[in-house]
């Protein structure tokens, strides 16, 4: 019921978005420490964004991201936001920098490589698991944004996201972005 409610925020920001005049579409691409921070994750993410006036912005955002830490250990996880952001210098100029909060749903799937060492080392037995979790968080951003030009942006944004089954998610990326 929560992700579908938060993947019909998403779908309502979007539409929203292609007709009203202040809106972009925006990319990002970084990196994330997955789980509790033990996992970090190359992560990529799509937003939509409409300005709602000099102070305040939605978004709503697509967000995928890929973790292998070696053979033992390699995690995906997908992920949908709904956001809502405050610009305490307005966003009116070619910077706008933003605190945003809003709700995170995100899906893990999960796999280790169970192993059986016995007490000479050697290993005795080797077994793939993989785990699957789903989780309902909350966003904590603080982004940055510059107009290249009248539609071209380039920003920075830094997150974290709580997640209820004790999961976090926080990380850095770098945004490119277009003016609709």
């Amino acid at each position: 019921m929560i992700k579908h409610t938060l993947f019909l925020i998403i779908l309502i920001c979007a539409s929203v978005s292609t007709q009203a005049q202040e809106t972009d579409l925006r990319f990002g691409v970084g990196g994330s420490f997955l789980g509790s921070g033990d996992m970090r994750a190359i992560m990529l993410e799509n937003e939509a964004n409409l300005k709602l006036n000099r102070y305040f912005a939605l978004s709503g955002g697509l967000g995928f991201g890929t973790s292998n830490d070696g053979a033992l250990d390699q995690a995906s996880f997908l992920q949908l936001n709904a956001n809502v952001y405050v610009s305490p210098f307005r966003n009116t100029g070619r910077n706008d920098f933003r605190l945003g909060t809003g709700l995170s749903w995100y899906t893990v799937s999960e796999s280790y490589n169970a192993l059986s060492i016995s007490h000479t080392g050697e290993i005795v037995d080797s077994k793939l698991q993989s785990d699957q979790r789903n989780a309902l968080g909350f966003s904590l951003i603080i982004e940055n944004t510059y107009s290249v030009t009248e539609r071209l942006l380039v920003g920075l944004k830094a997150f974290t996201q709580p997640y209820q089954n004790g999961d976090i998610n926080s990380g850095i990326l770098l945004k490119f972005g277009v003016k609709l």
